[in-house]
């Protein structure tokens, strides 16, 4: 009789122990899905930071329309999650509706320039490089990342600051009309994601 219930209690220890470790990889498939952003509100400002949980697989379609055309966005959430979640939030939120690109010259257009209310950390390799048609976010030194992001006409070198978030895949000939005269407005009609 004793031999039976060893038997048992070896059987319901295996279970649980199956049970953990199923848990245990779950939890780790998840952690590789999703990034937890530091997403930190700025005082005095009233916007609202995105949840904190970013996905960390996938490309994301972005269509900016401006005054000069339409500029075609491809977001890679695998190398800067927390900042193309950012990006993705506000741009679903109309935050870049109707508003100007205020840096556009030969070298530079730089659009979204405003207060989301909050402010993250970049999220570099150390490894970076923008070339002709990068898409990275403006640092703002001794804040970080907010919502003014950049697109590049020409290879640039940056500070290594800048958390680079895709490329412009279409509408190159739009982004030579938008930076080729800095005294013709530059604008954002709307972002539209997919």
């Amino acid at each position: 009789m004793r031999h039976w219930k060893r038997v048992v209690a070896v059987l319901l220890v295996a279970a649980v122990a199956l049970v953990v470790e199923g848990w245990a990889a779950r939890a780790q498939a998840a952690q590789t899905l999703f990034k937890n952003c530091a997403y930190v509100r700025t005082p005095g400002e009233s916007g609202r930071p995105p949840y904190s949980l970013a996905p960390t697989l996938g490309l994301v379609k972005v269509t900016v329309r401006t005054n000069r055309g339409d500029l075609v966005l491809t977001l890679d959430r695998s190398a800067a999650p927390c900042a193309v979640h950012s990006f993705t939030y506000l741009a679903l939120k109309r935050f870049y509706n109707q508003t100007p690109c205020p840096r556009h010259t030969r070298a530079i257009l730089e659009c979204g320039v405003g207060r989301p209310g909050y402010h993250f950390s970049p999220e570099l390799t150390g490894h970076e490089t923008y070339p002709r048609g990068t898409v990275a976010l403006s640092d703002t030194p001794g804040v970080g990342n907010t919502s003014a992001f950049v697109i590049l006409p020409l290879d640039a070198t940056l500070p290594r600051t800048s958390t680079t978030i895709g490329k412009l895949t279409a509408g190159l000939a739009v982004l030579d009309r938008l930076t080729a005269d800095p005294d013709q407005p530059a604008r954002i009609l709307e972002v539209l994601i997919g």
